[in-house]
């Protein structure tokens, strides 16, 4: 009798094992841990560049870890180069365009404002792209545009085809600077490789000035500059492209859809229109990118016209304040990410505001160039702050199309306001570049304050 009761009790602990595995191995073998991840989600298509998902323990990568991050770095670096001379590139060409064409302020100020159509295509596009492309996909598109752009402009077609160029352009530059930012920006030390990335921008939009009036004074031909862009710009796609060759789009589909397996990602975009904090960010970079191109687009045309500088003296001044932005991002990222965005950018404001002054007040051709280069070395770091605070204040699973939106968006502030100052000088004279460039660093103080003081909840 006992041996059968242990024969018993021996087959009811046995039978419950073999199911064991068959339960919980199959099903959890993708998911290394459970307890922290609810949402069985598949992995996405390229671990070693994307953002995590808000489930994730760990984040953040370095810029040389995985040591693949340092070719993607380098290359972004680039790609932000030639995006820098493209952005650089409209205010020398005013003047020149003006005379080859023979076209008043108002009209040639079009090719400010034209680029803004690019830039809020890419904006809205720019989600639907990496779902589909991954940021391979953004890659060869962005700068594809740029050469199919500067290949037409190489040809010195009519102006009304110099304006649709110039709509691709806008094209690239927005998707650029959603994609790369967003990545660049939920990198450790995300702060300083911002200011880097910025940095290149700066050193580009410093250096094209500067060869278009080298070209035009001793060529006399404005369309070598978009020859040599052209090289440039297939240097970029080729670097660019190949370092995120494994980020070709599927898993990334997957990824962004919500939990619930919603999967159309175009409404994430539409979506993004009721978050506070990415439109209150993308305001104030559109302020931002409108006061900076702004200032460095109608330099050299205000130096000319109202403090009499030759077309050499006046290159250099505009010249002077693009190397002072780019020295404020290499020099002032370290700062801003030991003191903390909030407090640095208000300062930076403020220092704008005050040297915007000087500028405007002091007549001396010397002054005015001193003041404009420190305004470049006050306003660097503002842009790659205000992304650093929005993958600050932002879920990790949002800064792509949050970050990318916005940034994206706020390119659309280099077309609209120097249009603006274009349509304002021809009625009132190049003299309006100061007041305007004021009033756009006095709201953007305003809308800082704002942010600063936690008044904008995700």
């Amino acid at each position: 009798m006992s041996t059968t009761q242990v024969a018993t009790s021996e087959t009811i602990l046995l039978e419950p094992l073999p199911p064991a595995p068959t339960a919980s191995i199959p099903r959890r073998s993708s998911n290394p841990d459970p307890p922290i991840i609810p949402w069985p989600e598949p992995s996405i298509h390229d671990a070693e560049s994307a953002l995590p998902p808000s489930t994730a323990v760990s984040t953040a990568q370095r810029w040389n870890d995985p040591p693949r991050n340092k070719y993607r770095v380098l290359s972004c670096f680039f790609a932000f180069f030639v995006y820098g001379m493209n952005d650089g590139a409209p205010g020398a060409m005013v003047p020149l365009f003006g005379e080859y064409y023979r076209l008043r302020h108002s009209i040639v100020s079009l090719i400010f404002l034209s680029p803004m159509v690019g830039c809020v295509l890419a904006s809205f596009a720019s989600n639907r792209l990496h779902a589909v492309a991954g940021r391979r996909g953004v890659a060869l598109t962005a700068t594809g545009a740029y050469v199919l752009a500067y290949l037409g402009l190489s040809q010195h077609p009519p102006f009304g085809v110099v304006v649709f160029l110039l709509v691709l352009t806008g094209f690239g530059s927005g998707l650029m600077n959603g994609s790369w930012n967003s990545w660049v920006g939920g990198l450790v030390s995300g702060s300083t490789l911002l200011g880097f990335l910025h940095g290149f921008w700066g050193a580009g939009a410093t250096l094209s000035p500067i060869l278009i009036t080298r070209i035009a004074t001793k060529v006399e031909h404005w369309w070598i500059f978009y020859t040599m862009m052209t090289g440039l710009a297939c240097v970029a796609c080729a670097g660019v492209t190949s370092s995120f060759w494994d980020d070709a789009g599927a898993g990334f589909h997957r990824q962004s859809v919500a939990p619930r397996g919603n999967a159309n990602a175009q409404p994430g975009t539409i979506k993004v229109l009721k978050n506070k904090i990415t439109l209150t960010f993308s305001a104030f970079m559109v302020l931002y990118v409108g006061s900076e191109v702004t200032i460095g687009g109608w330099l050299l045309t205000f130096m000319m016209s109202v403090r009499n500088g030759s077309p050499t003296a006046s290159s250099l001044a505009t010249s002077g304040f693009w190397i002072g932005l780019t020295v404020g991002r290499f020099a002032l990222g370290w700062v801003t990410g030991y003191v903390g965005e909030k407090v640095m950018v208000t300062v930076y404001l403020l220092s704008a505001i005050g040297l915007e002054l000087g500028f405007w007040l002091g007549k001396e051709f010397a002054v005015s160039a001193v003041m404009a280069a420190l305004v470049g070395v006050s306003i660097g770091m503002i842009m790659p702050s205000g992304i650093r605070m929005m993958t600050k204040l932002l879920p990790p699973e949002k800064h792509l199309i949050s970050v990318g939106f916005a940034t994206a968006f706020a390119v659309s502030g280099s077309a609209v306001f120097p249009f603006v100052v274009g349509a304002l000088a021809e009625a009132y004279g190049v003299e309006v570049l100061q007041p305007v460039a004021l009033a756009l660093f006095g709201t953007q103080l305003a809308l800082w304050l704002f942010i600063s003081r936690n008044k904008v909840k995700v």
